[in-house]
């Protein structure tokens, strides 16, 4: 089930709102676990039942640390964290990355992989991290196995995040308050959200889609760049958009998940933008990864080192293949460089400057994350500078400049601060509640329409 189809929106969640609120207190976690699970097997009953096995066995894992930790059995609870680790990864492993690992050494081009459950990198790094923090203390295992299984299944982050801790999440299985403001919150947030993926993205995939489907011999300058802008808006307001939904059914249902994106087009330097775009994920490899190598405390060159695994863990978390390797290889050098050559530069540059070529070095490297091959990006960017190719521009080209233009002139005001700055001074104006109704009844309806008309199509996020 996808959280932007018409059976969730108008029938699942309105149905599922309902029931959560009517349920006792004591039975509201066994409601939303039965919700998130009637979810999942929506999409796929193989899913559902993986999920159920791993769920199971990361709750019984979680209860014999703490149970090894309560007796001082110190490196019992070493081996059984070590190993309860190790399987999760080995099951994303198996459905992610096992075609990939053989072509490597060139075996298992005729072997038939089955296909990996949607969602599961997000799922396997929640029950990681899950795992960790009842490891160090930083929370105690869940005491029954409702609680376990509704964080690592909650429906409106299972597909695609945001990636929320235990701890966090722990605070409130107990004694949430869904109040009205936060139920009006989260349906202003979801409706905003429904209408960046519906409205924004998938009019922005129209222009990308197309020029992705011409031969690279035959894209102009003017294709290749407006390709590039599309993908680079189009991937934005896709992905914030199913975090503002994430973030907005949370709100309905009393939770409060974590924020994901930052307004990340207008960061000032790559350490910034990393600091904004998914910022979940970038705090998971934080915490999990980075600071136990030792961070950036041991030296410069361990620093890199410690960097370089970050990076490469990062490229092939997104995909199982090269293109996402050589992405993470791309922003592992803009961020060494940044670090150590031209930070004094950085600092003399009027900010205009950083953010203008911050944003210029992110949306190319773009081009390996949508490419199907590595010799794909090396053709794609020289179109960018006119090597190859059908010359400037042409007659296609212009076509669908004039089709697109509007929806990423919308994008690119999208993505900066000015909207959120404009509600902020409308709020204390009388006509602030009609504006807003209005608002949110218009993008619903123009969600509707997309919806009604079968243009939508799925997240992009839900493929990594």
């Amino acid at each position: 089930m996808s959280l932007n189809s018409l059976f969730f929106v108008f029938l699942f969640l309105p149905a599922g709102w309902i029931l959560q609120r009517v349920t006792p207190e004591k039975a509201k976690n066994a409601v939303l676990l039965l919700l998130s699970a009637a979810f999942i097997t929506w999409g796929s009953p193989r899913d559902m039942l993986l999920i159920l096995c791993s769920a199971l066995f990361n709750f019984f894992t979680a209860l014999e640390l703490t149970a090894l930790q309560r007796g001082e059995r110190n490196k019992h609870a070493r081996l059984v964290f070590i190993s309860g680790v190790t399987v999760n990864l080995l099951l994303l492993f198996f459905y992610k990355y096992t075609g990939f690992a053989l072509s490597v050494f060139g075996a298992g081009r005729s072997l038939t992989l089955p296909l990996a459950p949607v969602g599961i990198s997000f799922y396997t790094f929640s029950a990681v991290s899950f795992l960790t923090d009842v490891y160090r203390g930083d929370t105690p295992a869940p005491k029954n196995f409702i609680d376990a299984a509704l964080y690592l299944t909650f429906f409106p982050k299972f597909i695609s995040g945001p990636i929320v801790k235990y701890a966090d999440f722990e605070k409130e299985l107990r004694g949430r308050v869904c109040s009205a403001a936060l139920t009006e919150a989260g349906v202003t947030r979801f409706t905003v959200g429904l209408a960046k993926k519906l409205v924004l993205a998938d009019s922005l995939a129209v222009s990308f889609n197309a020029i992705s489907a011409l031969p690279t011999a035959e894209l102009t300058v003017v294709h290749a760049w407006l390709g590039l802008f599309a993908y680079a808006f189009m991937l934005y307001f896709d992905f914030s958009g199913y975090s503002d939904m994430a973030v907005g059914l949370g709100n309905a249902c009393g939770f409060h998940i974590d924020e994901n994106f930052d307004r990340p087009y207008t960061s000032v330097g790559i350490a910034d933008f990393w600091r904004r775009w998914h910022i979940t994920l970038g705090r998971w490899f934080r915490d999990y990864v980075y600071i136990p190598l030792g961070g950036s405390r041991q030296g410069k060159a361990k620093t890199v080192r410690n960097l370089a695994v970050v990076w490469l863990l990062t490229g092939l978390w997104h995909g199982a293949a090269w293109t996402f390797v050589a992405w993470g290889a791309y922003h592992l050098a803009l961020l060494l460089l940044e670090k150590f050559v031209f930070a004094g530069l950085k600092k003399k540059l009027p900010k205009a400057v950083n953010v203008a070529l911050t944003f210029l070095l992110v949306i190319l490297g773009w081009t390996p994350f949508f490419s199907p091959s590595l010799s794909y990006t090396g053709r794609y960017l020289l179109r960018l500078v006119g090597v190859g190719g059908a010359g400037l521009v042409n007659g296609g080209a212009v076509y669908l400049l004039r089709g697109g233009a509007v929806w990423l002139a919308l994008a690119a005001v999208g993505s900066t601060p000015l909207p959120k700055a404009l509600g902020d001074r409308l709020k204390d104006k009388k006509a602030f509640i009609p504006l807003k109704v209005v608002l949110l009844l218009s993008l619903l309806a123009l969600s509707l329409a997309a919806m009604i008309s079968g243009t939508y199509q799925s997240f992009l996020y839900a493929q990594f």
